[in-house]
């Protein structure tokens, strides 16, 4: 059986992490614009586990970060749209259709807003390190991102596990 294509409708809660994505993919943007011409010839462009910068390169690898999150900002965006192709915890049927793409194009869309503001705060240590005004990215850097990324993983993953309290009893 095919799956189900269906047009999610966006809940507030959907609209408001969709905005704040879209607000850390200008700042993610906008802040090599605006520090580019402040910046020395040699910026850090790798950071440790520890936080601390570990190789440095020419100043224009500075658009690495903002090119590689745009692309995938878009690329995530656009997958949003068509939730029938995701991989589900469970069989996908016309009765857990919609919870089921609700769940997971709301996970995608949470998670392409924490990546993007986490690139966004790398380009800003970047920055930061390059002008002197910081050593590094923070040694709680790492297990923040890994928190925060593996743990909406789980929280969504989760939630697309538990059965469909309106089809639980009909088996």
């Amino acid at each position: 059986m095919e799956r189900p294509k269906m047009k999610i409708k966006l809940e507030p809660i959907d609209n408001g992490i969709e905005w704040i994505g879209i607000l850390g993919l200008v700042i993610l943007i906008g802040l090599p614009i605006y520090f580019y011409d402040q910046l020395p010839e040699i910026i850090p462009t790798h950071f440790g586990a520890n936080g601390e910068p570990d190789a440095f390169s020419g100043k224009g690898m500075l658009w690495t970060l903002p090119i590689i999150g745009f692309t995938m900002f878009m690329g995530l965006y656009w997958l949003n749209k068509h939730p029938h192709v995701f991989n589900y915890p469970q069989k996908v049927t016309k009765e857990n259709a919609t919870r089921l793409y609700t769940t997971g194009t709301r996970m995608i869309r949470t998670l392409n807003t924490l990546i993007t503001w986490l690139f966004a705060y790398i380009t800003y240590s970047t920055i930061q390190v390059a002008l002197g005004n910081q050593s590094g990215l923070g040694t709680w850097f790492l297990p923040i991102f890994m928190i925060s990324t593996l743990g909406t993983t789980a929280y969504f993953l989760y939630k697309s596990m538990k059965k469909d309290p309106k089809t639980a009893g009909n088996k």
